[in-house]
């Protein structure tokens, strides 16, 4: 399992949400949510995204190797966090903090 699937599981289950609930609301089949939690797959950044969105934290938490974020930070507009409206150079310069 690497970090980010850990994260991406905590932060699941933290929500009592299912893989299978979590695939629904991001609109990709559970065995996916599975390969990102076991490691054998890593998600794209408008996924990433779209599972912080989901779960109403921050790309920081999926991200890092603490769990303990749960605030937007204050240099990242909250319109950001809005994934159906990014385009993927958005979601870069998001993920990157060049926002």
């Amino acid at each position: 399992m690497n970090l980010i699937g850990k994260n991406i599981k905590t932060s699941r289950e933290r929500c009592n949400m299912s893989q299978k609930e979590l695939a629904h609301k991001i609109r990709v089949g559970s065995a996916k949510i599975e390969k990102y939690e076991t490691g054998e797959s890593i998600p794209d950044t408008l996924t990433i995204l779209k599972i912080c969105t989901v779960l109403d934290i921050p790309v920081s938490t999926i991200m890092n190797s603490g769990l303990h974020s749960t605030q937007i930070p204050e240099h990242i507009p909250y319109e950001m966090y809005n994934p159906q409206e990014l385009n993927e150079s958005e979601c870069y310069r998001f993920l990157n903090h060049d926002v």
